[in-house]
């Protein structure tokens, strides 16, 4: 057994890897990227409380000015981070729903998929306990306040996992069941 077994997305052992790290990207993408919005509110927070003078500048007289030509632009891209988390949750929601498609390319795929999402919604649950858990936090709370959508679906995430394991599953046995229309068979020759 090679360690690219388990990236290879034709590989048994890749699609089910894959479909795992996508739902531990999810419940970790909007933690990243409220740290990262949290960290840049409390910067600019922190530069518009304070003020100095600058004296022989042709450009700006005081800090403010000087932040805001060169810092606030970058800092105000912030709300940025709100649609990437969104975003970075439908793509990863959209791939594992195609390597749950892919997993119906063979019958004992979609037996190992099944197992595999019991154990990943089973294991959400204590995903979504730790997150009520970090939400007690008034910092965490207060970091995580613009991510709407991350909240809604972390708070109720044995349900999403449960949803997007059993659209997958019905993929893999639609692509299983599904009949060769490409192929040339001796039955359509009349």
């Amino acid at each position: 057994m090679e360690l690219t077994d388990y990236f290879n997305i034709n590989s048994t052992k890749g699609s089910i890897f894959l479909v795992i790290t996508g739902l531990v990207l999810i419940a970790i993408s909007g933690l990243f990227f409220a740290g990262l919005y949290f960290f840049m509110n409390t910067i600019q927070t922190s530069l518009l409380a304070s003020n100095c003078e600058i004296t022989g500048n042709v450009f700006f007289s005081d800090c403010q000015g000087m932040w805001t030509l060169a810092v606030y632009p970058f800092l105000n891209l912030k709300t940025v981070l709100v649609y990437l988390s969104f975003f970075s949750i439908f793509i990863l929601t959209m791939g594992m729903l195609l390597l749950g498609y892919k997993s119906g390319t063979k019958p004992y795929l979609l037996g190992v998929l099944v197992l595999v999402e019991v154990g990943i919604v089973y294991g959400s649950i204590h995903v979504a306990n730790i997150y009520r858990t970090l939400l007690d936090n008034a910092i965490i709370r207060d970091a995580m306040i613009p991510f709407g959508v991350y909240n809604t679906i972390m708070l109720y995430f044995p349900w999403f996992t449960f949803i997007i394991s059993l659209f997958a599953l019905t993929l893999g046995i639609v692509n299983w069941q599904r009949s060769p229309v490409n192929s040339i068979t001796e039955d359509l020759n009349y």
